[in-house]
């Protein structure tokens, strides 16, 4: 190797390959990413190194020196016209490595615009989470039915849930966990003020779940169990203390459970049934705040299912309706907690899972369900005639796994799953049970 050649930086080496193979200035400068003034400069460094006028001169020079391989076709003459010459010994790629890479990118890039119109877009996905098996879509479409004049709008809840426990308090509505539009369980805890129809948010519950149920004993809410995110039950217990905003873990269940009824009674929580993260359960457990406890039940439901209505009137525990993966139950029962005997009652008009059940006056009320069908209306129980009567209902398709709580002669409805949307609901409703009529009076002489 002459030292002619070892004085060549590797750009003139590379200028020097180019004018070899009969590329102009403008040709040289596009290869390399350099301006043309660039080369012009690299061609006279070139030419005073190898002591050449021309560009000829250069890949003759180059040729005889054997720093350019040639065929062997191609006379001496030819060889500053051929595009098949290359610099001899190690090869040095044309482009520096940076702009081999920023090249490359620069191709995905395009290829990526071209491809990506072409790609067929996918249909949108609705919003049935796997994880609660009462939310999955009905076989059927859901017939619409006139709204109702008897119940009222008020502000809608922030955040579109279902499966939501739902409890009042001083006044209070307090919506707790759920599952979100984006399928996966809630810690999330917002506070509804009737008398000024707004929504504050509270601390967020310890363990996010869905299917749950909260009820109050003395000055605290107790949430079991629930649904978790990987579509399994919960066997934790949350209670939240609500004049101080805070929230404490207390005494894990016997068994993970969610879709389960729960009441509050004589001091104690009776949860029912529910779902255990594969079978529906027909199991009773009982917690007493007292001794910070949990027992099993020798006594069990006459049938396993969850997502049943539950309330306590008159210090009687009833349960009405349920669902166990395939039926739907319309069964009411008086359950007998000393004894653990099961009374039936006359069955709900429709059969219904994912009601919700409540009491308030002297009557019970099953607002919502209909899991394989569209309940039509909602219904009214007067335990004195055993007899349960139809009355409206606000929405105007399915609806079940809402939250309910009273303040006084009102029930609150609030969110749930109406069957047909992609997304839960965020709707606040409220029924009043009992109106006032005021009479004028005179006085006479």
């Amino acid at each position: 190797m002459s030292n002619s050649e070892t004085t060549l930086s590797k750009r003139e080496r590379q200028v020097l390959e180019m004018v070899a193979t009969g590329a102009s200035n403008q040709e040289i400068a596009s290869h390399l990413v350099i301006s043309v003034n660039t080369v012009k400069v690299h061609l006279r460094k070139v030419f005073e190194k190898m002591d050449v006028q021309s560009r000829t001169e250069a890949t003759l020079r180059a040729i005889q020196e054997g720093w350019i391989v040639v065929d062997d076709t191609t006379s001496p003459d030819d060889a500053a016209a051929s595009a098949k010459t290359f610099l001899n010994g190690e090869q040095t790629p044309a482009l520096a490595t940076w702009q081999q890479l920023y090249l490359g990118l620069a191709m995905l890039l395009a290829l990526g615009v071209m491809i990506v119109p072409l790609i067929p877009k996918s249909l949108p996905q609705t919003e049935t989470p796997s994880l609660p098996v009462i939310y999955a879509q009905a076989p059927t479409p859901v017939p619409a039915r006139p709204s109702s004049t008897v119940w009222h709008a008020h502000t809608p809840m922030p955040t579109q849930r279902a499966g939501l426990g739902l409890v009042a308090f001083d006044g209070r509505i307090f919506a707790i966990g759920g599952v979100r539009s984006n399928n996966q369980a809630t810690r999330l805890v917002e506070i509804y003020d009737p008398l000024t129809d707004s929504w504050s948010e509270g601390a967020a519950k310890p363990t996010a779940t869905a299917d749950i149920i909260g009820v109050v004993l003395g000055d605290k809410v107790y949430i079991p169990g629930g649904c978790t995110n990987e579509g399994q039950a919960s066997n934790a217990l949350d209670i939240y203390d609500p004049t101080i905003d805070r929230w404490e873990e207390g005494p894990t269940m016997p068994a993970a459970r969610c879709g389960y009824s729960l009441v509050a009674f004589d001091n104690k929580l009776y949860l029912f049934g529910g779902w255990n993260g594969s079978d529906f359960e027909d199991t009773i457990f009982v917690f007493s705040p007292e001794t910070n406890d949990w027992e099993i039940l020798d006594r069990s439901l006459p049938e396993p299912k969850g997502f049943a209505g539950a309330a306590v009137l008159n210090d009687t525990i009833y349960l009405a309706g349920g669902f166990d993966g395939e039926n739907e139950y319309n069964q009411t029962y008086v359950f007998e907690p000393e004894t653990g005997a099961w009374i039936e009652k006359s069955p709900l008009n429709q059969k219904r899972g994912g009601l919700k059940l409540i009491s308030t006056g002297n009557n019970l009320y099953a607002i919502g369900g209909g899991y394989e069908q569209t309940t039509a209306d909602n219904e009214k129980y007067d335990p004195t005639t055993d007899t349960w009567t139809p009355f409206d209902s606000p929405v105007t398709h399915q609806w079940r796994n809402m939250g309910l709580a009273a303040i006084d002669t009102n029930i609150y409805a609030i969110g749930g799953w109406d069957g047909s949307d992609e997304k839960y609901m965020d709707a606040v409703v409220s029924y009043q049970t009992v109106f006032q009529l005021f009479l004028p009076v005179t006085t006479s002489e």
